[in-house]
């Protein structure tokens, strides 16, 4: 069979898989339909660091973002970087929602973005998510990495963010660790305690995951480091934090004490069953130092933690191979595409290529939107099935598998993997073996 017609064929297969979205960010839907809403909505998180790139000054980018903005002003200050950008891929998850939802092409002019922006409020009703996420991406639930309490557990699976948790600087984050265990706090050991009863309350309302986004602002290299050494460094906030002087530690000043919190967190989530989630590679935004993110630093933690299950993010993006291997080497390691779709098709399809030669069929998530703008999971998602078809298909172009076996990658990769991985109450789907 020629390898469009293995594409087209794989990829119709494809359309009717249930999705297990791994990652979103998304707000509660009445928060959304409370927002401002306009053409710029669509182009609005991912799309403004490549408008940044692109050159757009501070100065505009201030102004696309702003609620008061007449619509014709956005358009005159949007369409010249918007020429620089349309092509790529986050535009693309763009271009893909507003054509579902807005049945337009991409806006072209100032009335383009008055019709866009008209329709897009129009459709700013409650349903929306459930339009979006259920009807038509056919997600059986999103991992969101969002306030768990206000969390609607129809359409997610709570995920809770923990590294700030041991970015301890200062009286207030011990105070705030306090009010929410409801318990004081006045030793190391108290603190993590604290963190204990504050993740088996988040583990009963569901949450599944605990998500570090260290790689923003450091590498992830967590050493191991004695409890007397973390806890000097602990007593020091109390002993130093005064009056309109909180803060008593400096960031680099205080890795040690990060480090082992690190530990202690990671140690926690093995304890309560949940997966442990890292950011590794590529940074939204701007300007970020890369190499904080490479995913070959968490080595010893996989190691040292054998019970606890690892996510790591992004495939790693540029480190595609890298995060491969570990989870080729350790059997508690996933590697996740969330995110990757949308960074970069070629990249992603390549990696799953590379990945059918080298990790195990149930170590690969497939999908995660990453996104605090609903619609635009919708166009990510169409954009990750057409790269998950393309990379199946040259794989059996190429002879490597059958026809049915890139069928069971799709099928594991999209729904039974993140099953697994994050331990989820959902049946998975009959995926037999095959060659």
């Amino acid at each position: 069979m020629p390898k469009r017609d293995v594409f087209g064929s794989l990829r119709k297969e494809i359309a009717r898989i249930p999705v297990i979205d791994c990652h979103e960010h998304l707000p509660p839907e009445a928060e959304r339909l409370k927002a401002p809403v306009d053409f710029f909505t669509p182009f609005s998180h991912y799309c403004v660091g490549d408008l940044v790139a692109a050159g757009a000054p501070a100065e505009t980018m201030t102004k696309l973002q702003a609620a008061d903005t007449p619509v014709a002003e956005k358009w005159r200050l949007f369409a010249p970087h918007y020429a620089a950008i349309a092509d790529g891929s986050y535009a693309r998850c763009a271009h893909r929602a507003i054509k579902r939802f807005y049945r337009m092409d991409p806006p072209a002019s100032a009335a383009d973005a008055k019709t866009l922006s008209e329709r897009i409020r129009a459709a700013n009703k409650p349903g929306l998510y459930r339009k979006v996420l259920g009807d038509a991406c056919g997600i059986v639930t999103s991992l969101n990495n969002a306030d768990t309490k206000t969390m609607d557990l129809d359409l997610f699976t709570p995920v809770r963010g923990v590294s700030e948790w041991a970015e301890v600087l200062s009286i207030e984050k011990i105070r705030q660790v306090a009010q929410e265990a409801g318990r004081d706090v006045t030793s190391l050991a108290r603190y993590v305690q604290a963190l204990a009863d504050i993740m088996e309350s988040e583990r009963q309302r569901g949450t599944k995951g605990m998500k570090f986004g260290w790689a923003y602002c450091r590498s992830l290299d967590f050493r191991s480091v004695a409890t007397a050494d973390a806890e000097r460094l602990f007593n020091r906030i109390f002993e130093d934090s005064q009056g309109r002087r909180p803060i008593a530690l400096g960031y680099e000043e205080s890795r040690p004490l990060q480090d082992y919190l690190t530990h202690q967190l990671v140690a926690l989530a093995g304890d309560l069953g949940l997966t442990a989630v890292f950011h590794t590679g590529i940074h939204a935004g701007n300007e970020n130092t890369l190499d904080n993110a490479r995913p070959e630093r968490l080595w010893n933690l996989f190691r040292r933690y054998p019970a606890t299950r690892f996510d790591i993010f992004h495939i790693g993006l540029p480190w595609t191979d890298e995060a491969g291997i570990q989870a080729k080497y350790f059997a508690n390691v996933w590697v996740d595409f969330a995110w990757a779709h949308a960074i970069s098709p070629e990249i992603a399809v390549r990696a799953l290529r590379t990945y059918v030669d080298l990790v195990p069929r149930n170590k690969v998530l497939g999908f995660g939107g990453d996104y605090l703008v609903v619609e635009k999971v919708y166009g990510h998602l169409e954009l990750a099935r057409d790269n998950i078809a393309r990379a199946l298909a040259d794989k059996v172009a190429d002879g490597a598998i059958s026809h049915d076996a890139a069928l069971a990658w799709a099928r594991a990769i999209l729904h039974d993997n993140p099953i697994a991985a994050y331990r989820l109450d959902i049946a998975p789907l009959d995926v037999t073996p095959s060659r």
